[in-house]
């Protein structure tokens, strides 16, 4: 129940869990194991280290780290300090980690030299101006004046004279004082700011979302209500850790007295091994993971039956491929950074209905309001009626950071948040999302919702595996509604047949006017896993000779 987290801070929460369940595994990497016990003497030595190096309250700490046991001891190090978890994005080149870094004013940068063959070390000495000139603890950046230390770590060993070594913070922090310990928790509060997400988007830069311990807790307790969090489970981590998924996936197991495995980065294979070796029985993934799953060569010589509970970012399209791989709980979620993508979540208990598993987004969390309204008038509107998603609740984000504009642009007088998406409410409850209203196509004077065309397609069409609806560019409709599909495996099917299907069953402004035809391995997605709308919309437009 959410009302567990209010009044709480990340650090009582670990705290009572290491109380509770001192013995049991709460983490795992490799071959490495942490009970709760282990994990917290862990974070106290990195704690310690941090206030070595000057870490303090308040300090905004970014984060170019894998998903390693590293990442998440120095997540809680952060918080038990009162400084904010900042993760940037891994994907990102050069100039957008400078930007990330500037938008969040981050003080201090936590960086390793090898992700995936990337070195994040080299990349940022090319990049920030002074950065190799600089003294550990003293870094000079002109375009970025709040950055005054930089902390590396390396799988080669290597350090770097103008940052602080991770190892060595360890072994500093080794001889950490207990009462230092408990002091440094005691002054954290529910309110103070505990983590700040750059917002997933796919068409602006990400705007900081900055959220309290409270809030953040209130959005992982929602969810090991609905999933049904037990001690006895295990959770994979394949989710990025610069997606609030990540931080949700290592939190709500904790609050539980659960294990937490994790994979540097996301590798099919790999997770398959895991899943069968520790008997995963909770995992979070977009449905592009779990197909990713399914369509691995050596899936069927894998054992996965021990996973019972997901939590799905997902669209009807992909339902069946996903029960065909034995998942029988697909938890639908609704979510955005801005309420630690816990708005609303098909919960384990309806698990049975899956005609609402299959198309909705589950129901509000507990204490969450969610209502419908038309985006021109403002008026709220009825069940089953479509419109914008507005939500209000204590999971809620404190603001956009430094951008007070911004965050009273987003908000109603009645508290609501206006999402920009496009959605409705059934008479039960349920939630159906559809999609953002800048996806909304404006063909030949009406509104086409790309979703709702999409999952026609791909839950009607017998031969279509997956669609997605793009605009194209059109002299007669200002916006022609073009369908990117997937053939399902020997199908075949024509433009002709696609649109001659449609009729009757979609109104005609609706029906696709342009037909592209995708292989699997065409399909691009974002580095969250969502299917990258401007790539394929991009590929539609290149297929069909249209220039922009």
């Amino acid at each position: 129940m959410y009302q567990e987290a209010l009044g709480q801070t990340v650090n009582k929460m670990f705290d009572y869990s290491v109380g509770r369940w001192g013995d049991r595994q709460a983490l795992a990497f490799h071959d490495e194991r942490l009970t709760y016990l282990e994990m917290r003497r862990r974070v106290a030595v990195m704690t310690a280290g941090l206030q070595h190096v000057g870490v303090r309250r308040g300090d905004k700490v970014a984060f170019l780290l894998g998903v390693t046991t590293d990442w998440a001891v120095l997540s809680y190090a952060v918080w038990r300090l009162g400084a904010i978890v900042v993760p940037l994005n891994m994907t990102w080149v050069g100039s957008e980690i400078e930007q990330g870094l500037a938008l969040t004013d981050a003080d201090v940068l936590i960086v390793t030299d090898d992700f995936r063959g990337v070195d994040h070390v080299a990349t940022l000495s090319e990049q920030l101006e002074g950065l190799t000139g600089s003294e550990p603890g003293a870094v000079s950046c002109p375009r970025l004046p709040h950055l005054r230390t930089v902390i590396t770590t390396s799988k080669s060993g290597k350090t770097y004279p103008f940052a602080f070594d991770l190892a060595q913070i360890q072994r500093d922090g080794a001889a950490y004082d207990p009462p230092d310990f408990v002091r440094a928790s005691a002054e954290v509060t529910p309110d103070t700011d505990a983590i700040m997400l750059l917002t997933s988007g796919t068409t602006s830069f990400p705007k900081p979302v900055l959220h309290t311990h409270q809030s953040l807790l209130v959005g992982v307790a929602g969810y090991a209500d609905g999933i049904e969090a037990v001690e006895q489970d295990s959770m994979l981590i394949i989710a990025p850790n610069y997606h609030v998924a990540g931080y949700l996936t290592l939190l709500m197991p904790h609050l539980r007295g659960a294990a937490v495995h994790l994979l540097e980065f996301y590798d099919p294979g790999a997770a398959l091994e895991v899943i069968e070796r520790e008997r995963i029985s909770m995992i979070f993934g977009f449905d592009v993971h779990f197909l990713m799953l399914k369509r691995h060569p050596q899936f069927a010589m894998y054992d996965i039956s021990s996973i019972t509970r997901t939590m799905i970012g997902s669209f009807p399209g992909s339902f069946d491929d996903i029960k065909d791989m034995g998942i029988t709980h697909q938890g639908n979620i609704y979510g955005s950074s801005e309420y630690v993508a816990s708005q609303s979540y098909l919960p384990y208990r309806d698990r049975h209905d899956e005609e609402r598993m299959r198309l909705s987004h589950g129901r509000p969390m507990l204490g969450t309001e969610v209502r419908i309204v038309d985006p021109a008038t403002r008026e709220v509107l009825g069940p089953d009626q479509s419109g914008e998603i507005c939500f209000r609740g204590p999971a809620l984000f404190k603001h956009y950071y430094n951008m007070p504009e911004e965050t009273a642009a987003a908000f109603d007088e009645d508290g609501f948040f206006h999402s920009g998406d496009l959605g409705w409410l059934d008479s039960a409850g349920y939630l159906y999302y559809r999609g953002r209203y800048k996806e909304t196509i404006k063909s030949g004077g009406e509104n086409v919702s790309a979703q709702e065309v999409e999952i026609f397609l791909e839950t009607e069409v017998p031969w279509v595996q997956k669609a997605m609806v793009v605009p194209v560019p059109d002299p007669k409709w200002g916006e022609a509604v073009t369908a990117v599909v997937e053939l399902k495996p020997g199908a075949q099917g024509s433009a002709d047949d696609l649109r001659e299907f449609c009729r009757g069953k979609l109104a005609g402004y609706k029906i696709p006017k342009q037909i592209v035809v995708v292989e699997p391995g065409d399909w691009v997605s974002t580095p969250t896993g969502k299917l990258d709308r401007g790539a394929m919309a991009g590929k539609a437009r290149a297929q069909l000779r249209i220039l922009d």
